[in-house]
């Protein structure tokens, strides 16, 4: 009895196994941003903090970290709203300076940025969301987390053998 139990756990298992392999469908839809305003997007959040990847490596990009938070944790009005943030920014400042973001000295770069920061509506949005992601993908990284938050993985560590 046991091994007839057995013989149907093992084909049950197999069979779940061979559906599941030839059930993997890639539903990615169309890209969250067009390249050109990825690279805005990049530049202005290493304009708000330059990420030392040598220094605090991350698994992934500030970029990639980004387009997941866009992807994932904006709703769909919120998502709205921040794209009309960006275009509002990439035309403020080519009518401003008759130039693009990338083409801009250092320091009206950061001009730029700081009069953003603190613009309300769909601009401040954008910028303010760009900021507090570039913050978060570097207080997550490994580095900055163990040495300088003391994070520990696992929650309430049992030392044994200290003196109390």
């Amino acid at each position: 009895m046991k091994r007839r139990k057995a013989v149907q756990t093992i084909a049950m298992g197999v069979g779940g196994l061979s559906l599941l392999s030839h059930c993997n469908s890639n539903l990615s839809g169309p890209p969250v941003m067009e390249d050109k305003d990825q690279k805005l997007v990049g530049l202005l959040t290493e304009a708000i903090l330059p990420s030392k990847t040598e220094s605090f490596p991350t698994p992934e990009t500030r970029m990639q970290f980004i387009l997941n938070q866009i992807d994932g944790a904006l709703t769909a009005e919120e998502l709205k709203g921040y794209k009309q943030g960006l275009k509002i920014y990439k035309g403020l400042v080519e009518r401003t300076f008759l130039k693009p973001y990338e083409d801009l000295d250092f320091d009206i770069q950061n001009y730029t940025i700081k009069r953003a920061l603190g613009h309300p509506g769909q601009l401040g949005f954008f910028m303010q969301k760009n900021r507090q992601w570039s913050m978060r993908h570097f207080m997550t990284s490994e580095r900055y987390m163990n040495e300088f938050l003391n994070y520990e993985f696992i929650p309430n560590r049992y030392l044994g053998c200290i003196l109390v």
